[in-house]
């Protein structure tokens, strides 16, 4: 025995023998006396089942889809990154070191540093300016072009697929910018 608006409706629909008038009459009763949960189970059964006659596709495609929900796997988590930090030897009053001991996430004295593995199965730290949730940040006053530049982008972009992590190129002007970005796609 089913219970609210389609109990209703089906007891209304079965009883034959009643006019037409008051099998009318108690649907619209049970209509308005019924609740938001009633209305929305029966609207979406109606509609569920009148999909599946026009489209029967649909059908297959539904048990096909329950048929690899067995397979489904849960997400990979990884361990959050180890950040050491490491104390920092340069000493400078030039505006270059001021802006890059205000990043996000910076200490006074020190700097995060992410440990990266060698090909021979060595580790050496990596050094960024900041840390911000999950995001290191690494400040550029100026972005050069040169030998230097680039094996420190290589450094920082290895250890941070080895961590799973995203890195922050953070540049004071937009022109420096659109030099890190010319350096990138090098």
């Amino acid at each position: 025995m089913s219970y609210g608006i389609a109990g209703m409706i089906d007891a209304v629909i079965a009883a034959e023998d009643t006019p037409a008038r008051i099998q009318l009459k108690r649907t619209t009763d049970a209509i308005t006396s019924a609740s938001a949960r009633d209305i929305g189970r029966s609207v979406g059964s109606v509609a569920g089942n009148g999909a599946l006659a026009a489209v029967p596709g649909a059908a297959l495609s539904k048990v096909f889809a329950l048929h690899h929900l067995n397979k489904a796997r849960p997400r990979q988590t990884f361990d959050p990154p180890q950040v050491g930090w490491v104390r920092e030897t340069v000493r400078s009053s030039k505006p270059w070191k001021l802006y890059n001991d205000t990043a996000t996430g910076a200490r006074a004295g020190h700097a995060p540093a992410l440990t990266r593995k060698m090909p021979d199965g060595s580790t050496r730290p990596v050094i960024f300016d900041g840390i911000q949730a999950d995001y290191v940040v690494d400040r550029k006053w100026k972005v050069v072009d040169a030998p230097r530049a680039r094996a420190q982008l290589l450094r920082q972009s290895d250890v941070l697929a080895q961590h799973r992590l995203t890195g922050v190129w953070e540049v004071p002007s937009l022109a420096q910018k659109k030099k890190a970005l010319k350096l990138k796609k090098i």
